[in-house]
């Protein structure tokens, strides 16, 4: 958010007052100062409000008195532009006329002013917050792409970058699910999807979230499709590696069942429970022994907690 500062070149005493409440603020601002009082450059005034130039001002504050012409324009320039006018100057009052004097917030004190611009900053921030998810609903109708929760997991299914950082800037959640209640972040780890997965990770979706067709996290389905590079990003953001799935098998369960060492390995460095039993009552170790996986079986010795009991 920017205001625009107006005040008489030669009365510098209300700027000097105000600049460390503006710095300490973080406001940017923009400062006209007229010259003279013939000086009614009103085409340099307006060019602080071309917007194929600059950032225009939210609002204006007059820091000192000006000529009547120049307050009787400031009335109208407001009511044309809906633009906020205040007045921080007690010398100022005078030169407007009472007709116009609704249009002016007379602010009395720094602390007042600074109220009032704390209140705006805020309200401003919350108005670019939402034209950000108009402008970015208003680019994905622009691609054929309808704004919904399923056309959100269809981009994500197909790695579609673009489209996906659009509709969380739409304002989706990164922990939306699809119809059948599948976490977008399981949706690329079922893809091999790594871009999109990373993606969502600095999105801050939920890594544990499990899928409600087949209880796996993300974790679990970048194990059962091999994704081993989307299995190592997850372990990296913190993922719970013991969860286990509707059928009770965790992710190393798994990966001793897929038979390759890299995940296993991987998984036992990051604190997999070998001897965690999935619903048929068995555990990744003694998968390894049923299915005489010597070389697995040799990790969980290794790498693992000790034998169970």
């Amino acid at each position: 958010m920017k205001i625009l500062l107006i005040q008489f070149a030669e009365e510098q005493d209300n700027l000097s007052q105000l600049q460390p409440l503006l710095e300490e603020i973080n406001i940017d601002i923009d400062i006209y100062s007229i010259k003279s009082q013939g000086d009614e450059d009103i085409e340099q005034f307006k060019g602080f409000f071309d917007k194929e130039k600059n950032e225009p001002p939210e609002f204006i504050v007059v820091l000192s008195s000006l000529p009547r012409s120049w307050f009787d324009f400031l009335a109208g320039f407001s009511c044309g532009y809906q633009l906020p006018l205040l007045v921080y100057s007690q010398e100022a009052i005078s030169g407007i006329s009472n007709e116009f004097s609704s249009i002016f917030t007379f602010i009395n004190n720094e602390a007042s002013l600074q109220t009032y611009i704390e209140v705006a900053l805020e309200a401003f921030t919350k108005q670019e917050a939402a034209r950000e998810i108009i402008r970015a609903q208003e680019k994905l109708l622009a691609m054929g792409v309808s704004v919904t929760g399923e056309s959100l997991a269809q981009c994500i299914s197909e790695g579609r970058l673009e489209e996906t950082a659009l509709f969380l800037a739409a304002g989706f959640s990164p922990d939306t699910r699809n119809k059948e209640g599948v976490p977008l972040l399981n949706i690329a780890a079922r893809g091999g999807r790594r871009e999109i997965v990373r993606y969502l990770l600095v999105a801050d979706a939920e890594v544990n979230n499990q899928a409600e067709d087949r209880g796996t996290t993300a974790l679990i389905d970048s194990v059962m499709r091999r994704q081993y590079d989307i299995m190592a990003d997850l372990i990296k953001a913190g993922t719970d590696v013991n969860i286990q799935s509707r059928d009770g098998q965790t992710a190393l369960i798994v990966a001793v069942g897929i038979g390759d060492e890299k995940p296993v390995e991987a998984l036992l460095n990051a604190g997999s429970d070998p001897d965690l039993e999935d619903n048929m009552g068995t555990s990744a170790r003694q998968y390894a022994e049923l299915f005489s996986k010597d070389k697995l079986a040799k990790y969980f010795e290794e790498l693992g907690p000790g034998k169970a009991e």
